[in-house]
């Protein structure tokens, strides 16, 4: 009988170091990374293309825009470490109970485009030529349109998001919802268009100066050094438990962002680099070698600030973005800012 209970508990033990050692291949025990497509990826562009920076530890994942808030939520998220939105990092993470926000990774990568006659935005003083007009809005209820509404309410210049039946208000900034850059286009109804790279870059050069550079969002926000708009948050069990790797991987974005502007560094290697890390294969990426030059990456303000150092930035943008938002994203503890 008691052979009969050893191989019994042999067995089981077997089972179970076999079971364990299955989900550790899952990525060979090492810290998850997830990042949306565009300038979030970008911010890792340099460990994407060598996976064996920083001992190989980390396993890198890109996914679309659209999902990245699905590997941060649950009782036990997928991310150990994820960029996200601010906005959205703080509303579902800014009581730090799960996370702790690293630093602050994108400093905003929107711009204004007019069309061929129209005038430029390029200071405060300029923001109520926009009154009458209609300005469409790529993401008008995410980080683009929250931003451009705080630029407008900070200003004292009253806004309205255009209704169904397109009644122009002229005596408000008319605010529009796009889709996609493929709205932006010279026989638009619109008369002004906020959009990020690199639909920034391409509309501007595809059409022939029809589509033109009127001002940008970082520039018109605040002190005009940009504001917070994608964090890097870690789970805290991973930062306890590899707080040098943790480190280490907050040093490496310094690293980054010299190798992206690297004249050695040719835009197909980083798009290459960031479509063999997406996590599905059928999703095509926000840059191409022929959309990505130096231009669009300075203009997506790629470059890290510590959480400590990035604090009040965050605050005063949720403050913002609170005010003229229906939906509170609330207000970050300092348990969320990682020391």
């Amino acid at each position: 009988m008691k052979k009969i209970i050893a191989l019994i508990v042999a067995l089981i033990t077997l089972l179970s170091l076999a079971s364990f050692s299955a989900c550790s291949k899952d990525n060979d025990g090492k810290i998850t990374v997830y990042a949306p497509d565009g300038a979030p990826a970008l911010s890792i562009a340099r460990l994407l293309n060598d996976k064996t920076l920083l001992d190989g530890k980390f396993d890198y994942n890109i996914v679309t825009a659209t999902t990245i808030n699905a590997y941060i939520t649950g009782e036990n998220p997928i991310a150990d470490i994820a960029i996200i939105p601010v906005n959205a990092g703080v509303k579902m993470l800014g009581d730090g109970s799960m996370y702790k926000m690293l630093g602050t990774v994108t400093n905003g990568n929107l711009f204004i485009l007019k069309k061929q006659n129209g005038e430029d935005i390029s200071s405060t003083s300029d923001l109520s030529k926009l009154i009458g007009k209609t300005v469409g809005v790529i993401n008008l209820n995410n980080v683009p349109g929250l931003t451009f509404k705080a630029i407008l309410n900070d200003n004292q210049i009253p806004f309205t998001t255009l209704s169904d039946t397109g009644e122009v208000d002229a005596t408000k900034v008319n605010l529009k919802g796009l889709t996609a850059g493929t709205e932006v286009v010279p026989n638009s109804t619109c008369d002004y268009f906020i959009a990020p790279e690199p639909a920034v870059t391409t509309k501007i050069n595809m059409t022939n100066g029809k589509i033109l550079l009127s001002g940008s969002l970082q520039a018109l926000y605040g002190d005009g050094n940009g504001y917070p708009q994608a964090i890097v948050v870690a789970k805290n069990s991973v930062i306890s438990s590899n707080k040098d790797l943790i480190n280490e991987f907050i040093n490496s974005f310094a690293d980054n962002k010299a190798w992206l502007l690297d004249e050695n560094t040719s835009a197909q290697t980083i798009v290459n680099a960031v479509t063999n890390s997406f996590l599905k294969d059928d999703t095509a990426p926000t840059f191409t070698a022929s959309n990505l030059n130096k231009t669009v990456i300075i203009n997506s303000a790629i470059s890290f600030t510590s959480a400590q150092n990035a604090k009040q930035a965050v605050l005063d943008y949720m403050q913002k973005i609170n005010a003229i938002s229906n939906n509170s994203f609330g207000t970050p503890l300092d348990a969320f800012f990682y020391q």
